[in-house]
C-alpha cells in the first residue's frame, strides 16, 4: 500500500516516475534525433524557395485530367502538351472535350476524348480498361473534376449534398484507388488533387463544398504518406493544390460580385500548377504562400481569426446567399 500513495509533487503513484522519467527522455532524444535530421531538409525547403528545382521530363508521358474539357483543366492540358505530354480529357462534356484534344494536337502531342461520370466507380473502371488498351498506361492523373456550391448548410438540399460528396469526393476516391494499382506495379506516377483554398480556409458562404474541399485535403494527406510508408514514396509523387477562387468559373463570378480581393486568372492558375507538379511539390498553394498565411492565422484564437475574417476578408459583406 506504501508504494502506491501519492506524493504532492509529483502527482503519481512512485512505482509509476520511474517508467514515465524513461519515457519522457526517450521522447526528447527523439525529437533532437528530428531536429538535427530535419536541419537540412528545411535548408534545402528554403534554397528550393529562393531557387525552385528544375522541372522534369514529361515528355511522351500519358496525362489524365478529369473535368478537363473546359476551364482550368483545359489550360493545364495545353501547358502540359507544351511539354510534350499527351493527354486523356475526361469529362461529362463530350463536345467540350473533343473541341480541346483537337486544339491540343496541333501542339503535335495525342489527345482523347472520353465521356464519363467520374462520381461512378463501374464507369471509371471501364475508363481504364479502354485507356489502357487504346493508349497505354497513365503516368499523371488529374484529379480536377468538381462542383461549386455557395449556401448555408440549412439551405443545401439532400440532393445537392449527394452530389457535391459524389463529384467532388468520391470520383477522387475511384479515379485515384483505380489508377494507382497500377501504378504501383510500374512503380511510377504522379497523383494531383485540385482542391481549394477551402480545403484550408473554411469559408461560411459554402459549407458543404468547404467540407468536401477539406476531406480532399486529407485524402491526399493520407495518401501521401501511405504511398511512403509503402515504399513507393519518392516513385509515385503527389501534389495536392489549393487555389484561391478562379474568374472564370460563371457561379463564382456571379457569387463574388464584388470580391476583397481580384479573383485569379486561369492562365495564371495553370501555370502556377503545372510548375509546381513538374517540380514534384506535395503541395501547391495559387498564389504561392497563401496557404501559409492562412496556416500562420490558424495558430490565433479564434476571435483573433474572427476579426481577420470581419476586417481583412469581409465575409459580411457577401450578400448575394440568403441566410
Amino acid at each position: 500500500m506504501a508504494d502506491d500513495k501519492v506524493e504532492p509533487s509529483a502527482g503519481l503513484p512512485r512505482n509509476k516516475i520511474g517508467p514515465k522519467i524513461a519515457e519522457f527522455f526517450l521522447v526528447l532524444m527523439d525529437i533532437i534525433k528530428v531536429v538535427l535530421l530535419g536541419g537540412p531538409v528545411m535548408f534545402r525547403t528554403v534554397l528550393n524557395i529562393l531557387r525552385p528545382r528544375k522541372l522534369k521530363n514529361v515528355s511522351g508521358q500519358l496525362a489524365l485530367i478529369t473535368g478537363g474539357a473546359n476551364g482550368l483543366g483545359r489550360e493545364m492540358a495545353l501547358l502540359l502538351a507544351d511539354h510534350g505530354c499527351n493527354i486523356v480529357i475526361v469529362d461529362i462534356d463530350l463536345k467540350s472535350a473533343e473541341k480541346t484534344c483537337d486544339d491540343l494536337r496541333k501542339k503535335r502531342v495525342s489527345a482523347h476524348a472520353y465521356q464519363v461520370d467520374v462520381s461512378s466507380f463501374k464507369d471509371v473502371e471501364t475508363l481504364a480498361a479502354k485507356i489502357n488498351g487504346d493508349i497505354g498506361p497513365v503516368d499523371i492523373l488529374i484529379n480536377n473534376a468538381g462542383l461549386i456550391h455557395f449556401t448555408f448548410l440549412q439551405n443545401s438540399s439532400v440532393d445537392e449534398v449527394n452530389k457535391l460528396i459524389d463529384v467532388n469526393v468520391k470520383s477522387y476516391i475511384w479515379v485515384t484507388k483505380i489508377f494507382l494499382s497500377e501504378m504501383m506495379e510500374r512503380k511510377q506516377g504522379h497523383i494531383v488533387a485540385i482542391s481549394s483554398i477551402c480545403g484550408i480556409y473554411p469559408h461560411p458562404w459554402a459549407v458543404m463544398y468547404t467540407t468536401t474541399k477539406h476531406a480532399v485535403n486529407g485524402f491526399m494527406g493520407a495518401l501521401r504518406e501511405q504511398l511512403r510508408l509503402q515504399g513507393y514514396g519518392r516513385q509515385i509523387r503527389t501534389t495536392c493544390v489549393s487555389p484561391y477562387y478562379i474568374s472564370t468559373r460563371k457561379d463564382v463570378t456571379d457569387f463574388l460580385q464584388e470580391p476583397r480581393f481580384e479573383l485569379l486568372t486561369t492562365e495564371y492558375s495553370a501555370r502556377v500548377i503545372v510548375d509546381g507538379i513538374l517540380r514534384n511539390e506535395p503541395t501547391v498553394a495559387v498564389p504561392p504562400f497563401l496557404d501559409l498565411g492562412i496556416r500562420l492565422m490558424q495558430i490565433f484564437p479564434v476571435k483573433i481569426q474572427q476579426l481577420v475574417r470581419d476586417i481583412v476578408v469581409k465575409e459580411h459583406d457577401l450578400h448575394s446567399v440568403k441566410a
